[in-house]
């Protein structure tokens, strides 16, 4: 029993990081729909802000404190909202 948990224990520290490397990182997410939305939809005319601002600049501030699904959620509304389908990851 002993030798099976210890069997089961380093097949998964074997292949946890290989597993957790194939997912893009949250942070890595926000850039990239952060730019895309400054890219395609962050321009404006004078004195109005573009569809979404508020929910880019909310988003982005979320994933840099820490609170990474809200603002990657906030982020693709913003994106959604300026008229554009959100970027696969």
């Amino acid at each position: 029993m002993r030798r099976t948990n210890l069997l089961v224990f380093a097949s998964i520290m074997t292949f946890l990081p290989l597993v957790a490397s194939a997912q893009p990182s949250g942070n890595s997410r926000c850039d990239q729909l952060a730019a895309f939305y400054d890219r395609y939809a962050g321009s404006a005319d004078i004195g109005r802000a573009p569809p979404g601002r508020f929910e880019r600049e909310k988003g982005y501030q979320d994933c840099r404190t820490g609170k990474v699904d809200s603002g990657i959620r906030s982020l693709e509304e913003a994106i959604k909202k300026a008229g554009y389908r959100v970027p696969a990851a």
